[in-house]
């Protein structure tokens, strides 16, 4: 690879789509998503409707630095709290709604939305539920099978690292990403199969639409898939992350990957994929246990622990990395390792406080930071 490739390979941009809850004073949710997109949708970018009307998505520009995510993303959730705040209300950064509901969220009314009701029934009652998807620049869709194929390896690791959703509907699920186990129920979601081609990921594609497991493209729910919008692949395995923070080392850990993934396809690095029911189970038990948790080693192809594969996955990717990026993925990394992931951090809260009040207030005070 000349150094020219290498700077390009350094130097990939990255975008991230957030999903929130909207919820009152209580932390029970508000309806009022629809009507906050329509008031606000001019003045915040990216920001518009979800699946249920609790629900609203903002979208960062395209950044080249984790410094420039951590930026747009507080701006971003800094202007929600505001609009939130105007309807007395608060914005919470949760894989999963903290309390106990009297009926599942009501679907936004929009015929597409509708139409997935109808089609996948309690399904859609059911995953209620707020992620974080980052999107990384890639030179084809050719090239992107061929990240997607390296990525999946990563995926128990990168989940573990994003968890954020251990309380759900008034209980400690036991599970640091309970959104991650209701989230599966779509009969489109999971990891990638792995591909030898575009053509072949499209075919799947096709296949998988007319099967009626999915509507459309759209509802292609793996972890990893080709965006039809734009020239990037996107991750899709993170829940929402507690604090702006948390959501930009996760984004820079992605794009380290993507990034080492580029420069073994140019360097005709092979690189072996889990069988995908491996895959699927290890997923299972990093959503289970979090960092404390152990899955096979994409570098090794040893059951390792996670803590100790958030090192590895540091070292694979810091010399594709710009020294900017190095500094920031090092430094967030060893913060959450010391301090917890939000999963982590919702259950000391709770531990110090004895209720989901405090950590609806934890949370909601955090969610700029």
């Amino acid at each position: 690879m000349g150094d020219a490739a290498r700077e390009s390979v350094r130097n990939l941009t990255v975008g991230v789509e957030e999903e929130f809850f909207l919820v009152d004073s209580s932390g029970h949710l508000s309806d009022a998503g629809p009507d906050v997109v329509a008031e606000a949708g001019e003045e915040i970018q990216g920001l518009q409707r979800e699946l249920s009307r609790p629900q609203i998505e903002t979208a960062t520009g395209v950044c080249s630095t984790g410094e420039e995510v951590h930026e747009q993303l507080r701006t971003l959730r800094s202007s929600l709290v505001k609009v939130a705040a105007d309807r007395d209300l608060l914005l919470l950064p949760s894989g999963t709604p903290l309390m106990v509901e009297e009926g599942p969220a009501a679907i936004t009314p929009t015929p597409r939305y509708q139409k997935m009701a109808r089609r996948f029934g309690p399904i859609v009652d059911s995953v209620t539920t707020c992620g974080c998807h980052v999107h990384v620049g890639i030179p084809n869709r050719q090239i992107g099978v061929q990240v997607s194929n390296y990525i999946r390896g990563w995926l128990p690791v990168v989940l573990a690292l994003a968890a954020n959703s251990p309380f759900h509907s008034g209980q400690d699920t036991g599970y640091h990403s309970w959104r991650h186990i209701l989230w599966s129920r779509w009969p489109s979601a999971g990891p990638p199969p792995r591909f030898d081609s575009a053509e072949e990921y499209e075919d799947t594609v096709t296949a998988m639409i007319a099967s009626g497991a999915a509507l459309d493209r759209g509802m292609i729910y793996w972890h990893v898939r080709l965006s039809d919008a734009q020239p990037t692949i996107e991750i899709r395995i993170a829940d929402v992350a507690m604090t702006a923070a948390h959501a930009s080392v996760y984004a820079i850990a992605v794009k380290g990957l993507v990034a080492r993934a580029l420069r073994y396809i140019d360097d005709g690095v092979s690189v072996d994929s889990p069988r995908i029911e491996l895959l699927r189970a290890e997923q299972w038990r990093a959503a289970r246990e979090g960092l404390d948790g152990e899955c096979t080693s994409p570098v090794s192809a040893r059951p390792l622990a996670i803590r100790r594969q958030l090192e590895l996955l540091h070292d694979t990717v810091s010399d594709v990395l710009g020294a900017e990026d190095r500094g920031f993925l090092e430094a967030g990394l060893d913060s959450m390792l010391r301090d917890g992931t939000g999963a982590e951090q919702q259950r000391a809260e709770f531990e110090r406080r004895g209720s989901l009040a405090d950590v609806l207030a934890f949370l909601t005070r955090e969610v700029i930071s």
